[in-house]
């Protein structure tokens, strides 16, 4: 490689790198304005990983989740909560571990397996991120499985985008869920489901109607600043027609007119394609979590 001309200072532009051609390359910096360079002004290029999320941002985002999906029991067991739904969903029936157990980890799981083991449940417990990492090693070393591994995906919610276009399409959105609905996603339990999900000020249910299916379907619960987006799903005949993206931002605009500035959601990580359709429509994984439990008998 040539050296450089003398006097001739070198300039570093960190960001997001959204195209390369032979003339021209585009980063988008943090600053949110994009950057064009020349391609023969590029002197050398590296990647740079992606700072890990703060545990202040995990802590706040399982918190505001959890709130959005509640259990019809709960228990506090010092900073963790005890959460069960009749085996309604793992969300709903497992512990959220988001600070070290009260009285050591011993008399913790415990505590833990004697209030599930009333309950006639097995127990699971949440592990969030980096947050978790010393509780999932530990656990792991007492030969708790892990499974449902899952990503959360966070969007903000543009208001140049929300204020001025919002949704146009044919999804209804309801402020409880509909019988059809319940049945869907039910998992045979609809008022168990019903309870769970709630209705009223802060949950959104959107449907979209073919004759008399339910042809796709979703909910948005609220809380703070934050949408959570969960139970999206298209009957089989109606799908790769695009309903459920269009569910999706049915939820995400009444999120934004009912207050949420950040829209979220949770895939299992095995679900590569869901988690490359939602990058492409605007959201980012921010960290992911799964569950531990004892060996299934």
């Amino acid at each position: 490689m040539d050296e450089p001309e003398p006097g001739r200072r070198f300039t570093d532009i960190t960001g997001e790198l959204v195209e390369i051609g032979p003339e021209l390359w585009r980063v988008l910096p943090a600053s949110g304005a994009v950057v064009t360079i020349e391609a023969a002004a590029v002197v050398a290029a590296r990647p740079i990983p992606p700072k890990p999320t703060p545990f202040s941002e995990i802590l706040e985002l399982e918190r505001l989740l959890a709130a959005t999906w509640p259990a019809l029991e709960s228990a506090e067991l010092g900073g963790w909560v005890l959460r069960y739904a009749e085996g309604f969903s793992r969300r709903a029936n497992s512990v959220l571990a988001l600070t070290a157990p009260p009285g050591g980890l011993e008399s913790a799981l415990e505590a833990v397996e004697a209030w599930y083991g009333e309950r006639g449940a097995r127990p699971l417990v949440s592990l969030a991120g980096g947050v978790a990492k010393r509780l999932d090693e530990e656990l792991a070393a007492r030969g708790w499985e892990a499974e449902a591994g899952t990503a959360v995906m966070v969007k903000p919610l543009d208001s140049a985008v929300y204020d001025r276009a919002a949704y146009e399409g044919e999804a209804v959105v309801a402020d409880a869920p509909g019988e059809a609905l319940l049945e869907q996603i039910g998992q045979g339990r609809p008022a168990i489901a019903a309870a769970v999900f709630g209705s009223g000020t802060g949950r959104g249910y959107a449907e979209i109607w073919r004759g008399d299916e339910l042809a796709a379907r979703g909910r948005g619960a609220i809380a703070g600043d934050l949408v959570a987006i969960t139970s999206i799903g298209t009957l089989p005949a109606y799908r790769r027609q695009g309903l459920g993206t269009e569910i999706l931002h049915a939820l995400e605009a009444w999120g934004y007119e009912n207050g949420a500035r950040r829209a979220a959601l949770q895939v299992e990580t095995d679900n590569r394609a869901a988690i490359a359709m939602y990058e492409r429509l605007g959201y980012a994984e921010r960290y992911r979590y799964r569950y531990r439990g004892p060996v299934k008998a």
